[in-house]
């Protein structure tokens, strides 16, 4: 088997976030400071140092990222792919064995025709898209974080005027959509949206089992909590929203969140947790118990089977099985106990006539 290039040569390179931006510049001095350690030591060690590192060293650290994430962007924008890759230089055919092309393996998100028509967007994400870098002039100390919870401040408070006038761009976004839509042709396995069909999607993960409607319900995190809260105010902000928008905006606003301001929501989560600790250790006890029980009542079951069929032989005037209640003991011969086995013992004349 021969592997192509995963890569476009030419392709830009891709930004790389906070902490590895931190790590690769670390790396060579963390060696230094302590030679004896192997590589998992090591990165165990940077992570730890990051994690201690004060917050006004962090932010420079994030506004490097922020421009890393920038350059990819613009140069991203000017890159046109070579024959074999797609908008991002990732290789669109990844093996080719014994002559036949094989289609790159896709998990997770499904992959989209390249010339399929560009989704629209919301009034907030093309308010968000338009004042971003206008935003990031005016406040330059700004994480990435307060920058998304402050450009979501400053749409709440737009006048409805200046509102409107988002509304309807978003509006005219739909209809451009709608319009490219309706004159797209898809190529062969795309749907009409440009989606991936059939065996060129991703696989998904086979479906669970049914749920035990009476096992605990599972233990929530702390970024749950902090949505449940917060999504009837963002639907109130903003009337109408999509759903992917919704969990965009939600995910903005919680990493917008100080330490200690996730304190609260981390709480309700650990007391979630200890809840659902105790609930499972009820609901072992309850099901180790019914399982107990149900053994009884089986056990019990065979020998009222064994009682009965053993009462029937005796009414047929046939030796019953040794040991049950009424049985006379076994006969003597030759000075041995001669025990009957009922499993090895025969009665041709029952096995060909009814005794009813």
């Amino acid at each position: 088997m021969v592997k192509s290039k995963t890569r476009d040569p030419g392709a830009p390179k891709r930004n790389m976030s906070t902490y590895l931006l931190y790590q690769n510049a670390m790396r060579d001095q963390f060696k230094a400071i302590n030679p004896g350690m192997t590589f998992g030591q090591l990165a165990k060690y940077t992570s730890a140092m990051y994690a201690e590192m004060p917050p006004a060293e962090k932010e420079s650290w994030a506004a490097r990222a922020e421009a890393d994430k920038e350059r990819y962007l613009h140069e991203l924008s000017s890159y046109v792919p070579s024959a074999g890759y797609d908008a991002k230089g990732d290789s669109i055919i990844t093996d080719i064995e014994y002559g036949a092309a094989k289609p790159a393996k896709r998990y997770g998100k499904v992959e989209r025709d390249v010339n399929a028509p560009k989704r629209n967007i919301s009034a907030y994400l093309l308010y968000q898209n338009a004042m971003r870098n206008s935003f990031k002039q005016e406040n330059p100390g700004m994480t990435f974080g307060q920058l998304a919870k402050y450009t979501s401040c400053m749409y709440k408070n737009l006048t409805p005027e200046e509102k409107a006038t988002w509304v309807t761009r978003a509006e005219e976004d739909k209809k451009r959509y709608d319009e490219q839509l309706s004159q797209y042709v898809p190529p062969p396995g795309h749907d009409a949206r440009g989606n991936v069909l059939g065996d060129q999607a991703p696989k998904r993960r086979t479906k669970r089992g049914p749920k035990d409607p009476n096992a605990p319900k599972r233990a929530s995190g702390a970024y749950v909590f902090f949505t449940n809260e917060m999504r009837p105010i963002v639907m109130e902000q903003f009337p109408g929203i999509k759903f992917v928008d919704m969990g965009r905006i939600l995910g903005e606003r919680w990493r917008a969140l100080t330490a200690e301001e996730k304190t609260k929501f981390e709480a309700m989560s650990a007391e979630d947790k200890m809840r659902f600790q105790l609930e499972m250790q009820q609901y072992t006890a309850n099901q180790a118990a019914a399982q107990q029980a149900q053994q009884a009542q089986q056990a019990q079951l065979q020998q009222q089977q064994a009682m009965a069929h053993h009462q029937q032989m005796q009414q047929h005037g046939m030796p019953g099985m040794p040991g049950m209640p009424g049985m006379p003991p076994p006969e003597m011969h030759a000075g041995q106990h001669q025990y009957i086995d009922p499993n090895q013992y025969h009665y041709p004349e029952y096995n060909q006539h009814s005794y009813t």
